[in-house]
């Protein structure tokens, strides 16, 4: 037995350096084609900075999924109740009631080809077509569609991809609102 283990353990050294070896393999580039693709912009691009997003949750108590692949965006954990608060101001462009899913979900266009999305909402405070602002809650945290607890599924969708929403938050207690 702890001869197959050794063989595994070389054979996966050899494996691991045939492929680090080929990624440093360099292909001849014509730098003509390079320099034709480059185009100039003259129009602004808006940056969006981590201050441009809003604490979504007050009460949070912490992340109980986080994002990967099979989980689009990550899972705040709050009492039930808690007050959601959008992440960017916006327009409302749908909203969801079902039993299973996100259940009672909420998507915000919040411009520049970004939308939010609220999922497992206890309570709704908004319609479709509402324009909405950082300072007044959206709705509350509950227990609806797949979930096992309370808690607020948030994900972030630029250029209809998704795109971990962490890194924009303000996760901890704030006891502003």
């Amino acid at each position: 037995m702890f001869e197959g283990k050794t063989i595994k353990a070389v054979l996966g050294g050899i494996i691991s350096m045939t492929s680090l070896a080929s990624g440093l393999v360099f292909l001849p580039i014509d730098q003509s084609v390079v320099a034709a693709n480059i185009q100039t912009l003259n129009t602004e691009i808006p940056l969006e900075t981590r201050k441009s997003y809003a604490n979504v949750l007050p009460a949070y108590t912490g992340v109980s999924q986080g994002f990967r692949f099979g989980h689009p965006g990550i899972d705040l954990t709050a009492p039930l109740g808690s007050k959601i608060y959008p992440i960017k101001e916006g327009v409302v462009i749908k909203v969801q009631y079902l039993k299973y899913d996100y259940g009672r979900a909420v998507w915000i266009d919040n411009g520049n080809d970004t939308v939010s999305l609220y999922g497992h909402m206890g309570k709704i405070f908004v319609n479709e077509g509402d324009t909405i602002t950082t300072d007044k809650p959206i709705g509350e945290v509950g227990l609806t569609g797949k979930t096992t607890g309370p808690h607020l599924h948030l994900e972030v969708i630029k250029n209809e991809k998704n795109i971990n929403p962490q890194p924009y938050l303000a996760l901890g207690r704030v006891n502003k609102r």
